[in-house]
């Protein structure tokens, strides 16, 4: 369902124009998330092998795995190396499911892009096992970013995160309020993990982007 934040600012505005808000807020404008890479791309400086990532938000539904795929682009394009999504439900489960056959591990998605299986079958792996894979994956791939689920359903995050070289904080434009990002940021914070930043998600631009880049 269409948050009330972007709902607003379809006000006014004639069908292209409401048809190119919508495309921004589906998909961010290719270097968006910049100032987000280089951070990366310095952390995997400071890295022995390869960097891994986590992806979170403080609800659901804010848009986690549509910022990890477009970041993975950005970023793969930008530093040149090998990207891998994985989503924590996949980290540790290579089972299939019976009757069918067993499905690549990782999946090329092409331009420097690799995402980790989807899971076919429950995931029964214990938690030193799914560490132990996130570490096999750092040594095959430059950068790790892993798709966690929101901090108000689940410890993934931060779990992983102990491991990795820092969180970054998925947000929902209008959506999500100052306490909640306050709070999420204390358990984090709690947690020991490094907070490397905020993505802010389903930005909207009422003007034209190359307008809007001008300013």
């Amino acid at each position: 369902m269409m948050d009330h934040a972007i709902e607003n600012q379809y006000a006014g505005l004639n069908a292209a124009q409401v048809r190119k808000v919508k495309w921004v807020a589906e998909e961010p404008a290719s270097g968006f998330y910049l100032p987000l890479v280089r951070t990366l791309m310095e952390e995997y400086g400071k890295a022995e092998f390869g960097a891994s990532f986590v992806f979170t938000s403080t609800a659901p539904r804010e848009g986690v795995s549509l910022v990890v795929t477009t970041l993975a682009k950005e970023l793969a394009a930008t530093s040149g190396e090998k990207v891998l999504i994985a989503m924590t439900s996949a980290i540790g489960n290579f089972a299939p499911v019976h009757g069918v056959e067993p499905a690549e591990p990782v999946i090329r998605e092409g331009n420097g892009v690799f995402r980790l299986s989807p899971p076919q079958s429950a995931n029964h792996a214990t938690r030193v096992e799914r560490f132990e894979l996130l570490r096999q994956l750092t040594s095959l791939f430059p950068f790790v970013l892993i798709d966690s689920p929101a901090l108000s359903v689940s410890t993934e995050a931060l779990e992983f995160g102990a491991l990795s070289h820092g969180v970054v904080l998925v947000s929902a434009a209008g959506l999500v309020r100052r306490n909640r990002l306050l709070q999420a940021k204390r358990m984090i914070d709690f947690a020991g993990v490094p907070l490397l930043g905020c993505a802010l998600n389903r930005r909207t631009y009422p003007i034209p982007d190359f307008l809007y880049k001008r300013l």
